[in-house]
């Protein structure tokens, strides 16, 4: 702006200027100043986050805070986000003053006064932005196997080309409801008769006008290379011939299990491979046999039939005998028993004095008592939600919700699971079939209960009734240190690594290495109590048996191994980090304290920590005598007047002023990460059974073994290396004894010998002992621990 100014010889005393020069001056600040022409809403973010303003312009929206300037007395603007509109694709108010950005890969939420404003002036950009534009976004996957169709995902921007002219020859058309409908019959309604043409990634092909909405053009010159991704099977929508129209749509609206001709099916006929019905020819019971579940249907030659594909679709009567060939009566029995309960659960069979809840709890429990059952309960509900022509209106999505909890509690066998798997992703990947979002859900549960091993308390009537009102997740809060707060979106199946990849995903981290240094805790009994979670342990099953147990749980995040290097560009991640080891640092936990004054460089260290603190905080002034003691380790600070401390604080005042507050919390974690006891976990002994470690003392778990420190001067007295820890385990209060043990074992196979350590902290100790003694050092700031509700930690994949 100045060059522009320059060049054209304005200033104060020379205003005047052509309207080109004009001009040329509101678009140069248009472009080049970045909220000057926005208008400007207060907002906030999550915590953490920092957002203070929301900012709307002609470009898209910007997610601001007021931070002071080196010369501004007011301060100034910093932008922490930016948006286009062409990566927002809607914006809607869930509840009063919150605001829901809908992107295409992410959901941006705020909290406005002026919500419906901030809505009303987005709508009016997007939707000018939209007229005349030769692009639309995607909004559902579309993923044919005919090459000539095009490809996409969800939140793929497609370039709009002209339709082209049909080939000769060919007859292109699409299934609606049993009937072949041809595109070029459809032509008279209009120019692109329920199907666009348009490039993607240097693709171009048809798609179904249904499955995307007008979208502002891209802000870029070229659309990105295609992404690694691999092409998955799925049902095209188009046909092209009368013959395949009729084999697609013999059954109405249901997920596509025919493989052919279903009088073939019995003949040896290759299957697909994969498919229920391929798996209903290997396992079910022969078809052919006379019919004893009552039935009965007739062909069109009069006589009566059963079909493998007959016993994997609807019944409305009860079965009698097992889908899988089961040799035990007793079995038997009870997967007859099984399908009246999934009958009833889809309410198409009375309850007969039994609630919802009574019918969900007996098939779970048939499914975990007896393993041998599940691949049955499976079988049984994709055989009622198939082609399902119940009176009942919600019959079948009452069916799909029961197949989602199954999912969710107890695997298939690995013989069941490719044809489950299979049939699911047929459901959740061929346009136009119902139920996509939770067949993808369901998906999505079977990988999980593979992987973890499923949820182990059963679901409690309010959480019943949320899913059968089509509500799969709730809002879970997760306590960082500092206060700091994360309200995460549990499902039903999210176990405690999902919560920790999604927190670690904020904080800029996405290495697996990365996400096994964190745990979640669970608080309870006012933070006397803290125990840390499995990785597969499932959120919900935690929160079920805390609310039992006390109400007043508390779930933490924390940090307790420390072998990654630490990173200091992300402003979540630095805060975090400083609030969890600045109360150990504090206590002097991390260096030893001198008998008499302390060296002039370890002075100048502390004097510099203690006003990184203060500016951390965000104050710009020189701290009081009486801030000052609270910056400093209380040993230390004794060893001189506080006039004095002051005096060295002051020193360091200029190398500071600059500095930002996430600045200088992440000098204070770079200077406090070269201490010698950064990266441990502190426990108080009050006694130990080996005479060489004097009692009671502080305990330091690291990556280089125990250290055991002297409670007075936090010196090293004793030293155990990592290499001689062979195991720990916790010992529970006996009834002489109000305090547990931790058992630890030293040596090696041939001569071991073993320590007993009473501590305050036991269960958190060994936990975060086991960890650091067999994988990395353990972190610092550990938590304090009486016990544990939930017993030992799980061995778990991942």
């Amino acid at each position: 702006m100045k060059a522009l100014f320059a060049q054209n010889q304005l200033d104060t005393r020379r205003p005047l200027a052509t309207e080109s020069v004009k001009r040329a001056v509101v678009s140069t600040a248009r472009d080049s100043w970045e909220v000057y022409f926005s208008r400007l809403f207060p907002a906030t973010g999550s915590v953490g986050t920092g957002v203070q303003i929301l900012a709307v312009s002609h470009t898209g929206i910007k997610l601001l805070r007021m931070v002071k300037g080196s010369r501004e007395a007011g301060g100034q603007l910093q932008v922490l986000r930016t948006y286009s509109f062409a990566d927002i694709l809607f914006v809607t108010i869930p509840s009063q003053n919150m605001l829901e950005f809908n992107l295409a890969s992410e959901k941006v939420i705020l909290f406005s006064a002026r919500a419906h404003q901030v809505k009303t002036l987005v709508d009016d950009f997007i939707l000018e932005l939209k007229k005349d534009s030769d692009y639309v976004v995607a909004v559902r996957n579309f993923l044919p196997e005919d090459p000539a169709l095009l490809a996409f995902h969800k939140g793929d921007i497609i370039h709009l080309q002209p339709l082209e002219p049909p080939r000769m020859g060919y007859s292109a058309g699409c299934v609606v409801r049993k009937k072949v409908v041809y595109l070029e019959e459809l032509r008279r309604r209009g120019p692109d008769f329920g199907w666009r043409f348009g490039t993607i990634h240097g693709r171009v092909g048809r798609f179904p006008s249904e499955l995307v909405q007008p979208a502002a053009a891209p802000d870029f010159l070229q659309l990105p290379a295609e992404p690694g991704r691999g092409r998955a099977a799925a049902v095209a929508a188009a046909v092209a011939s009368t013959a395949a129209a009729r084999e697609v749509g013999r059954r109405r609206e249901g997920p596509p299990v025919r493989a052919g001709s279903p009088d073939r099916a019995e003949d040896g006929l290759t299957l697909p491979p994969y498919t229920m019905l391929e798996f209903a020819q290997k396992y079910f019971r022969d078809p052919r046999r006379r019919p004893q579940d009552g039935l009965r249907l007739k062909s069109k030659e009069g006589r009566e039939s059963r079909t493998l594909e007959d016993m994997l679709c609807f019944t409305k009567t009860p079965l009698q005998e097992s889908l899988i060939e089961l040799s035990d009566s007793s079995l038997n029995k009870m997967a007859t028993d099984m399908f009246l309960a999934v009958m009833r659960f889809m309410g198409d069979a009375p309850l007969k004095g039994q609630s919802e809840l009574d019918v969900l709890y007996t098939l779970l429990k048939l499914c975990g008592d007896h393993e041998v059952m599940r691949d049955e309960c499976y079988c049984q509900v994709v055989k009622q939600i198939t082609d399902n022509t119940s009176t009942k209106q919600d019959s079948c999505q009452r069916g799909w919700r029961l197949l989602y909890i199954v999912a969710a509690y107890h695997s298939c066998s690995e013989v069941l699971q490719p044809h489950l798997v299979r049939f699911l992703q047929d459901v959740s990947r061929t346009p136009g079939l119902p139920f996509q979002g939770i067949a993808k859900a369901c998906e999505q549960n079977v990988q999980k209960t593979l992987r973890f091993g499923g949820r182990v308390e059963l679901p409690s009537s309010m959480e019943l009734r949320a899913m059968l009102a089509g509500r799969s997740s709730k809002r879970q809060l997760f306590l960082l240190p500092g206060g700091l707060e994360r309200h995460l979106k549990i499902k039903t199946c999210t176990v405690a690594l999902d919560v920790v990849e999604e927190i670690c995903a904020e904080m800029a981290l996405t290495r697996p290495e990365a996400f096994s240094e964190y745990v979640i805790f669970v608080v309870t009994n006012r933070g006397q109590h803290v125990c840390p979670l499995s990785r597969c342990a499932y959120i919900l099953d935690v929160a079920s048996e805390m609310e039992q147990v006390d109400g007043g749980y508390m779930l933490w995040f924390r940090r307790v191994l420390w072998d990654q290097p630490l990173k200091f560009e992300n402003e979540l991640y630095v805060t975090m980090h400083y609030n969890q080891v600045l109360p150990d640092y504090l206590k002097g936990l991390f260096s030893s304290v001198p008998a008499s004054r302390p060296s002039d460089q370890q002075l100048q260290q502390v004097s510099k920590l203690a006003l990184l603190q203060h500016r951390a905080k965000d104050h710009s002034y020189l701290p009081s005598v009486r801030e000052v003691q609270d910056y400093i380790p209380a040993q230390l600070y004794r060893t001189m007047a506080g006039s004095a401390w002051l005096n060295l604080v002051g020193q360091h005042r200029q190398q500071t002023q600059a500095l930002s507050p996430h600045q200088a919390r992440a000098q204070f974690l770079g200077l406090l990460s070269a201490l010698p006891m950064f990266g441990s976990s502190f426990f108080f002994v009050q006694s130990c059974s080996n005479v060489a470690v004097p009692a009671p003392c502080i305990l330091a778990v690291n990556q280089n073994g125990l250290n055991f420190l002297s409670t007075e001067t936090h010196e090293l007295m004793v030293k155990f290396p990592l290499k001689e820890i062979q195991s720990t385990r916790t010992q529970r209060p006996t009834a002489s004894s109000s305090y547990p043990y931790v058992e630890i074992a030293l040596g090696d196979v041939t001569a071991q010998r073993t320590m007993q350590l009473q501590l305050e902290q036991a269960r958190a100790g060994e936990a975060s002992a086991g960890r650091g003694l067999s994988r990395s050092p353990a972190g610092p700031g550990a938590v304090s621990s009486g016990g544990c509700a939930r017993g030992e930690p799980a061995q778990c994949p991942g």
